[in-house]
Parts: C-alpha cells; structure tokens; sequence
C-alpha cells in the first residue's frame, strides 16, 4: 500500500512540474506578443509624426521609396517637365501630392513651386485638378497646406519659362546664393559667385530645383 501511494505522490508531483512548466510557456508567449505588438504600435505612431499624416485623415496611395507603393515618376512631354513627390494619397476624392521637408522650419518658394509642378502633373495624369498639396516641414513635421490656386498656377508658368529660356541658354542665369548654402557646397573653392560679405549677390537664395525640365524649347 506505502508503496502504491509513494507512486501516486511522485505521479502528483510530476503533473504538477508539467503545469508549471506549461503554464510559465504560455506567460513567456503571452509577454512576448504583448511587446511585439507594443513595438509595431510604436513604430506606427513614430512614422505618423514623421509624415504628419494619419490614416484618419486620407488614405495613402504611394510613398517614396517603399516596396509595396512606389511613387511614380510624372513625366509629361506635354508641358516639358516631370517629378517624383514624396507621397500621394487620396483625400476627398482628390489626388493630394505631399513634399516632405525635414530640414529647416519655414516654407520656401522653392518648396511652393515644387508642389505647384507636381499639382500640375498630377493633374495631366489622373484627370483631376488637386485643389492643394500638403508640405510637411521640419522635424516636428508641421503640415502646412498649399493650396492651388490660379494665381500661384500663373506665377509657376513665369518661373518654369525663365527656367526654360535658361536651359535652352537664351538668357544667363544670375547666381543668388546663400551663406549657409554655401558654407557646406563641395565646390564653393572652385565658384566665382560663392556667398561672399563683399559679393552683390548675398541677398537672397537661388531657388532649387527639385523637378526636371524635359525638351526646353
């Protein structure tokens, strides 16, 4: 009898090492899924506020260097010029254009007219006008909406066709550039008309160009 109890006993104990064992798994598995889900809510948040877009907001379409929605290069021989914005998504039955800016916190008329183009393009491509873009400026990515209007349409036109009659070298361009630009130009020993505080030309900044002209005629 001391012997068949000392079975049950041992019996007992073991069962009772199984579900300890079981149980300890089962929380392991349970606290590892809680911080991968954590993890994945996290990094969802933190590229919400880098893009300064949520989902309740529109729905993105495509995005600048991601595998699964890559943005499309726009390139119309209609009007001589192409781009590649950052993102474009879908609000209001609208094909919204967003350039992200993360250096510096103040809107450019470069960064204006870059978004026009694209507004353009877009708008040749899709078949609808978008009534604005949206500029994501800065390492707090503050939205700021850019709307089209026709007055900002008719003062792209004039800055495209003096960019035009520059490529197509029927007038000079005139250099405008910028102390902190320049301070940081791999090139700036070799340029005549580097940032200088004795230079005519340290007012104001030569605006970039983010898009490309194609054809100039």
């Amino acid at each position: 009898m001391s012997e068949w109890w000392h079975t049950e006993i041992v019996k007992a104990i073991h069962q009772v090492g199984l579900i300890d064992a079981h149980y300890l798994l089962y929380t392991m598995l349970v606290m590892s899924s809680f911080i991968v889900v954590n993890d994945v809510v996290r990094a969802i948040k933190k590229r919400e506020s880098r893009t300064g877009l949520t989902p309740s907001q529109s729905l993105e379409l495509t995005i600048d260097g991601s595998k699964k929605r890559q943005v499309k290069t726009y390139i119309s021989e209609i009007q001589g010029i192409s781009g590649r914005p950052d993102a474009v998504i879908l609000e209001h039955g609208f094909f919204i254009p967003v350039e992200r800016k993360p250096i510096g916190n103040k809107v450019r008329d470069r960064h204006i007219a870059q978004l026009l183009v694209y507004m353009r393009l877009i708008e040749e491509f899709e078949g609808k006008r978008p009534p604005y873009g949206y500029l994501i400026i800065g390492k707090s990515a503050r939205k700021v909406k850019i709307y089209n209007t026709p007055e900002r349409q008719r003062w792209l036109s004039i800055q495209l066709d003096e960019m035009k009659q520059i490529v197509a070298e029927k007038t000079k361009a005139v250099a405008q550039p910028q102390k902190n630009k320049c301070a940081h130009c791999k090139v700036q020993d070799h340029c005549e008309s580097r940032f200088s505080t004795h230079s005519p030309l340290n007012s104001t900044h030569a605006p970039s160009q983010e898009f490309v002209l194609i054809n100039p005629k």
